[in-house]
């Protein structure tokens, strides 16, 4: 078991597995797997997680601001780029919110619900890396991508301003 800095034990172990004298813990992973049971018949359970799907859109979202920062970068010599880069943004932003949205319908399943916490090694036998540490970094990213999405859409939009002298 591991120890916090006040002696407190946080139940987490080094051999992969939860803690089941959790009762909070052990009692929603069931509700949730009964709810999940009930709601998600056998054609939901066969596309699974969908994890690599939540990635591949948010690799997208991130491949079209880094296309957009390119052309900011290069906006600072040329005004066509710059021009370009303020009509992309606003178009950047829209289709990450889009994006965003569908990854987080796709992250907030009922049958992610009991992946989420599921302790399954995914990284080979040498590492403890388990599903449970996928889908925290999955919505890690996701919550920053949304967050950074308006920083971003700021940031774009403010080289079309030009101050009154």
């Amino acid at each position: 078991m591991f120890v916090d800095q006040r002696g407190y034990d946080i139940g987490v172990e080094r051999s992969g597995s939860m803690n089941w004298r959790n009762e909070d813990l052990y009692r929603n992973l069931l509700k949730d797997y009964i709810e999940m049971v009930e709601d998600c018949d056998i054609d939901c359970q066969k596309g699974g997680s969908q994890l690599t799907l939540i990635g591949s859109l948010m690799s997208t979202n991130y491949g079209i601001v880094c296309i957009n920062a390119i052309f900011m970068f290069v906006g600072t010599w040329r005004y066509r780029f710059r021009f370009c880069s303020i009509i992309c943004t606003l178009v950047t932003c829209v289709c990450q919110l889009v994006l965003s949205a569908v990854a987080g319908a796709l992250l907030f399943t009922k049958y992610n619900a009991v992946c989420a916490r599921s302790m399954v090694k995914t990284y080979g036998n040498n590492m403890i890396w388990t599903m449970a540490d996928d889908f925290y970094v999955t919505f890690s990213l996701w919550l920053v991508s949304f967050f950074a999405m308006f920083f971003f859409c700021c940031c774009g939009l403010c080289q079309s301003y030009r101050p009154s002298k």
